[in-house]
């Protein structure tokens, strides 16, 4: 595995009953078997390419349908009731995409399942939906893989026992207090793209406003993260 998709699998329990959304090759659900992490997963992806690709590598490795069965589904409609899932893995696609799917398949969800959330782009989108959907977000992990940042968010569908702010929602609770190597090096780019956006909106005849004052509101907070 990759070393993002290893850290995915380090948030999921021995014996879970796993539902992949987006699985793409079925990487992460042969580990899950292999490691044991896993007693069943369901492996879903939208594509007809994928899902024969998955098909193919988990028959490769020599694993039943009773442990891994991959199906071809939109979202979380790859999801049966009697699948009797415990946790819930949507990575590898936008924050925007994670939070239409997380919108769009909530009856196939029953309330009780960990989500285990990794956007690739736009984290605070998915975040604003935990938000306001009373999600809690349980833990965070940020790390490098191949010259790409990402970030993991483990969810319990509880109301958290405090609320988030602007920051938390930006930058996550658990990882704007741990501030290790990674986060600092992300949002220390962040804010010198940021600025160099708001320098040249600012010199521009006819700056757009409400971009402009969204720019430096952003800007206000990584700087008192960082701070």
């Amino acid at each position: 595995m990759s070393k993002r998709l290893a850290a995915i699998a380090a948030y999921i329990d021995s014996d879970s009953r796993v539902a992949d959304i987006g699985t793409d090759h079925a990487l992460l659900p042969i580990a899950l078997i292999q490691e044991q992490r896993a007693s069943f997963v369901v492996a879903s992806d939208i594509g007809a390419g994928p899902v024969g690709i998955a098909r193919d590598n988990v028959a490769q490795h020599g694993l039943t349908g009773t442990q891994i069965e991959v199906r071809q589904g939109d979202g979380l409609a790859g999801i049966r009731l009697n699948d009797g899932i415990d946790t819930v893995v949507i990575a590898g696609m936008g924050g925007e995409l994670i939070a239409r799917i997380l919108t769009a398949g909530q009856s196939h969800l029953d309330g009780t399942e960990t989500l285990i959330l990794s956007p690739h782009r736009d984290e605070y989108l998915v975040r604003q939906w935990l938000v306001d959907h009373q999600c809690a977000i349980l833990g965070e992990t940020i790390l490098t893989d191949e010259g790409h940042t990402y970030e993991i968010i483990e969810v319990g569908q509880s109301q958290p026992a405090v609320g988030y702010d602007a920051a938390d929602i930006l930058c996550g609770p658990f990882l704007r207090r741990e501030r290790n190597a990674t986060f600092i090096d992300k949002w220390t780019r962040r804010e010198r793209k940021l600025q160099h956006i708001i320098d040249s909106m600012s010199a521009a005849k006819h700056p757009v406003t409400e971009q402009l004052e969204a720019a430096r509101q952003e800007l206000q907070i990584i700087r008192e993260v960082l701070a």
